[in-house]
């Protein structure tokens, strides 16, 4: 198969997901806005388990610019899906036409691409102010994740034909030069096929679909997108968390006993943390349910290898231990001083007793 190839009836769909909220109530959002529906992973021919989201996102459509990238324009209607968890996921989609030689070109430039980026954020705004107060303490997040999808159709049985793994790795990791043998066998080697007829190509910066039916890859690849924004930004505010947990750890353990007792509205801001951490965590773990449908399970399996996950995941979950063990210590130190008061309180009143009675 070394011959090239003619993409017609492709589109590169552009995922950019948001932290947004700290929860969104999806059935006040649904009845809030006008044709908007539920999105999810449909049961039928290839999802006999009946594998879904759950609760099922929201998705809207919303006008924009059309956003223009090496030589292709998105269309001028985006997606916005909503999860329960506060997070928002926009949709720009490209259609492609032409030799697929040049699709490395274009993944290169979407990486990172600030015309997208804003547009996105655009997107996500207009979506916050139509949802209105269904969304709980609105406020989106500067970072953002993207995340480019090749949805490209078969052209034969077999669904790399005109796609020769050095094309396929050059799309895959954005790369318009030549890779090393080494990097295509890394990058192109392991398709998650369903059957003989479709392939998913999965790695960090993007993914290549070939299906005549890519709407469930789609989902499981849009989902492990807003699984990785979450966990970066729970990993982030961790950080900052912990820094500020250390310090008052270090006001109530080498201080003046007084600061022990005066550290308690901090101790109280860092089980609030832990909370809130830890309800966001399982949140986005338990929502994809992949119970019963092995195709689906591999590829969200291979999407959280390529994006890390599983390793932002350990790191949350190492934090939130640090965190526990620091409030921990804190909480104890502030239960001993409290005690030493109350023993010197009770011996004042005594010797106070004594005094009076010797009168």
């Amino acid at each position: 198969m070394t011959h090239a190839r003619t993409v017609e009836g492709g589109t590169c769909h552009v995922f950019v997901a948001f932290e947004a909220a700290v929860a969104i109530d999806l059935d006040a959002a649904e009845r809030r806005v006008r044709g908007a529906g539920r999105a999810g992973l449909a049961a039928g021919e290839r999802n006999a388990g009946g594998a879904d989201i759950q609760p099922r996102p929201l998705r809207l459509s919303v006008e924009c610019a059309a956003t223009e990238v090496a030589g292709h324009a998105s269309l001028r209607v985006a997606q916005a899906t909503l999860f329960d968890f506060g997070a928002i996921s926009v949709r720009l989609d490209i259609p492609l036409r032409g030799d697929a030689a040049a699709l490395p070109a274009l993944a290169r430039a979407l990486v990172g691409n600030a015309a997208f980026l804003a547009a996105a954020r655009e997107v996500a705004d207009k979506a916050l102010d139509a949802i209105g107060d269904a969304a709980q303490r609105p406020s989106l997040a500067d970072g953002a994740e993207d995340y480019a999808v090749f949805a490209l159709p078969p052209v034969s049985a077999d669904p790399r034909d005109g796609l020769q793994e050095a094309l396929v790795a050059r799309i895959l990791r954005a790369e318009e030069g030549q890779l090393a043998a080494q990097e295509v066998a890394d990058a192109a080697s392991a398709p998650v096929c369903y059957s003989p007829a479709d392939a998913a190509f999965v790695d960090w910066n993007g993914a290549l679909v070939v299906d005549a039916r890519p709407h469930e890859a789609l989902a499981v690849l849009e989902f492990a997108n807003v699984e990785l924004v979450e966990m970066r930004w729970l990993d982030d505010r961790l950080d900052r968390a912990l820094d500020a947990a250390h310090r008052a750890a270090a006001d109530s353990l080498r201080g003046p006993r007084i600061l022990a007792v005066q550290t308690g509205g901090q101790a109280r801001r860092i089980a609030e943390l832990q909370l809130d951490a830890a309800g966001l965590f399982e949140s986005v773990n338990n929502a994809l349910k992949l119970f019963g449908d092995q195709w689906l399970a591999r590829l969200h399996g291979a999407a959280t290898r390529r994006m890390h996950i599983d390793d932002f995941e350990r790191s949350v979950l190492r934090k939130l231990q640090a965190l526990d063990s620091i409030y921990g210590k804190v909480r104890d130190r502030q239960v001993q001083v409290r005690a030493e008061i109350l023993e010197w309180i009770i011996i004042v009143l005594i010797a106070v007793e004594i005094l009076l009675f010797l009168k």
